[in-house]
Formats: C-alpha cells, structure tokens, sequence
C-alpha cells in the first residue's frame, strides 16, 4: 500500500500502521463534512490524537486527500484485477464479477470511496508541483482501472456477448450506475448487513449485464 503524502519516506511496518490510521480518520472526517469544511482539527478529533501526529506524516490537508484519493483506486485495482485477468472466463462472466467485485468494494471502503468521487475537490488539493504529480499518478492508475472494464467489454462485443456499441460508452455507463453507490449507500445503517451488501452487489450486477448482453 501506498500512502501518499507520507513525506516520501520508506515507513516500517508499525509507522505504516499509524499513516493508515490517519488516513482511516481523514477518510471518515472527509466523508461526513466534504474538503472544504473539514480541518486537520477535525481529522485529529476523530483519531483523538494531536495535530503533530498528524502532520508528522502528513504535511497537509490536501496530502490526505491526495492519499485517500490514490489508496481508494488501488483498493479497487485490487478487487477487479485478478478477475480482469483470467482468461480461462468468458467476458461476460469477467464483467459481472467485476462489477459485483467493484460494488462490493465500494461498500465495504465507504469512507474512502465517498471522497474520492469529488473528483471537483482534487483541484483545491492539488496545489503545488508536487500534488499535481501525485493526482497525475492518480489519473493514471484510474485508466488502468478503467481499461480492464474497456478491454473485457470490447473481447464480449467481439465475441458477440455484448451488443455491438462503443466499448468506452459501455464502460462509462456501467461505472457511472456503480460508483453512484457512493452518494446513496450509508454503511452502518439499520439494513447494512453482509447479505443486503451481497444482495445490493448482485443486483447491480446484474442490472450492468442486461444494459450490455446482445
């Protein structure tokens, strides 16, 4: 894992530990109030802890942003990769998994995945030379992750799965239903549950491939 913002240094494992409890605690301060409303303050209330800690690792409040941004995409990197790359599938069975991998993703790392769908916000975070290159590496990996989708849609219209259409509209369509999740979805709540997730996951699935099958 990475964390960016971490003053550039090579952490051990227990400094690791205290970066990811901070972002934990950013991630959290930033889903509930938004960028511009949240303090390093609040980030240090919700770990109570001190702001030292925090800018210890963590020079400002656009690097923990910056830091939730990129951990987010990596997580969900982690999730549809090994699906994505299994050719012995059929594409279809590849982009159902994929989508039910994502959503399920984005429910289980709400607080994270909540932030980083301001995508608006990044450019209040961003200032400086050394943010924008951190958000361009972000950007990057985005594609990455964004081209599993295209590349397992375009082998399904190749293979006469998937209806014959832009393989990039398809994709943008598919992800814009899931990634919505992170506007309506509240974990924590009277039904969050492990089976209404897997549930929600399924369906969302499932809605994805009636949108694209021939």
């Amino acid at each position: 894992m990475t964390l960016s913002g971490a003053r550039g240094r090579v952490l051990d494992e227990k400094q690791r530990a205290s970066a990811s409890e901070i972002l934990d605690a950013a991630a959290k301060a930033f889903s509930q109030r938004g960028y511009a409303a949240t303090s390093i303050d609040d980030v240090a209330d919700v770990l109570g802890c001190t702001k030292g800690r925090i800018y210890h690792y963590f020079r400002t409040k656009g690097d923990l942003f910056i830091g939730i941004h990129r951990q987010s995409v990596e997580w969900a990197l982690e999730a549809v990769a090994p699906v994505a790359e299994q050719a012995d599938l059929e594409a279809a069975q590849r982009l159902r998994e994929m989508v039910r991998r994502h959503a399920m993703h984005l429910m289980e790392k709400a607080d994270y995945m909540r932030p980083a769908q301001h995508h608006a916000e990044m450019n209040l975070a961003s200032e400086g030379r050394d943010k924008r290159e951190a958000v361009q590496q972000i950007f990057e990996l985005r594609r990455q992750f964004e081209a599993y989708f295209t590349d397992v849609m375009t082998a399904g219209i190749a293979a006469g799965q998937f209806r014959d259409a832009d393989p990039n509209v398809l994709v943008k369509a598919v992800l814009g239903t899931t990634n919505w999740m992170s506007v309506w979805f509240r974990a924590g709540g009277p039904t969050d549950t492990p089976a209404e997730r897997e549930r929600i996951a399924e369906e969302l699935a499932e809605y994805a491939m009636r949108g694209v099958l021939a």
